[in-house]
């Protein structure tokens, strides 16, 4: 008699392709998907998704006229390699195309009619972002971020404070299939979990109560994975801050509450060691101290950034694997939730 198996968890997550990268994007998802892979890979099935097709919300203006400072294509290569160089391993993890998988799609439509319209008009980041001329896709996002989600049967989604919104609407839309199309004789969409993470909110080296953003016309305003040694040094020395020479957290003083962030999310101290530690040191002293860890940290990432995109072989090789295996579990649990709704399956 054969043993068991043992179903594995399945942990998704995905990302958007962003062109050029920076550390706001290092600390608000990358590296906490790094630590994911190494405290779960043992015992469960790793997706980090490219998720291509939400960026396209951003890529057009309602008259069509397209962006041409960067491609989604570029921006996919490019956001591969920084994955593959902070540390996702292809033989821990899933590392695939949004696009490269046609069941995104096909199950966002689905999701789409069973629900009532009303469940989009309370997103908040639709009402954030919304404009006259707000498109379709923009307004249906939240139904597929649901369906990437479930589309894997994902057990388990690591999500911030800012997230929840969308998990909850998607453990809704499993309810609603659930309440609809499962019995004793049929499987139904799993109810994935959160896994509680801390994204850190990363703001301008030139304004603290504004996001870090490649979109900013000041390039000192961010610290970028690819910057040298010298230009780090240079971005900090210069980012502001205040005429109060101690190094706490306050709220009225964000450019110094988001350096000590920015040092906590990348040492791993906690703000009453970082406090602690620098109680008699100036300002100057730890900026330095903080250049230094930038450095150590980020710039080795920067250089095999460089390096993976140099020769792509090897991130082409990593998502062809990823997709190729995205696919197959895609398209094994599209056939069955559709033959569970009634639909037509080949």
């Amino acid at each position: 008699m054969s043993a068991k198996k043992i179903a594995r968890d399945l942990i998704f997550s995905g990302i958007q392709p962003t062109g050029k990268l920076h550390l706001g994007n290092y600390l608000g998802a990358i590296q906490n998907w790094v630590k994911l892979q190494e405290k779960y890979h043992e015992k469960s099935d790793i997706f980090f998704c490219i998720v291509d097709q939400h960026a396209l919300t951003d890529k057009f203006k309602i008259d069509h006229q397209i962006y041409f400072e960067d491609t989604t294509k570029d921006n996919t290569i490019i956001m591969a390699a920084a994955l593959l160089a902070s540390g996702i391993d292809p033989k821990k993890s899933n590392i695939f195309v949004q696009s490269a998988v046609p069941y995104h799609a096909e199950l966002q439509w689905m999701l789409g009619c069973i629900a009532p319209q009303n469940w989009l008009n309370t997103m908040t980041q639709y009402k954030d972002k919304k404009s006259k001329n707000s498109s379709l896709g923009l307004y249906s996002y939240p139904v597929l971020m649901a369906a990437d989600i479930l589309l894997y049967n994902a057990t388990h989604v690591p999500v911030g404070s800012d997230q929840k919104q969308h998990l909850e609407l998607t453990r809704d839309y499993a309810t609603r299939f659930n309440t609809l199309f499962k019995n004793d004789k049929t499987q139904g969409i799993s109810m994935p979990q959160y896994i509680e993470s801390e994204f850190p909110r990363v703001m301008s080296l030139k304004d603290g109560t504004k996001k870090m953003s490649k979109s900013d016309p000041s390039d000192f305003s961010r610290i970028n994975l690819t910057d040298t040694p010298e230009v780090v040094y240079d971005k900090i020395k210069k980012a502001k801050t205040d005429s109060i020479p101690i190094v706490k957290l306050d709220p009225n003083r964000p450019e110094v509450t988001n350096l000590i962030r920015i040092y906590s999310s990348l040492s791993g101290q906690s703000i009453k060691e970082i406090e602690a530690t620098f109680s008699s040191s100036s300002m100057k002293d730890f900026k330095d101290k903080l250049s230094e860890l930038i450095i150590t940290k980020v710039c080795p990432i920067g250089l095999r950034i460089e390096d993976l995109l140099s020769n792509q072989d090897y991130v082409y090789e990593s998502l062809k694997q990823g997709n190729e295996r995205a696919y197959d579990r895609a398209k094994e649990n599209i056939q069955r939730i559709k033959k569970e709704m009634g639909m037509y399956v080949m």
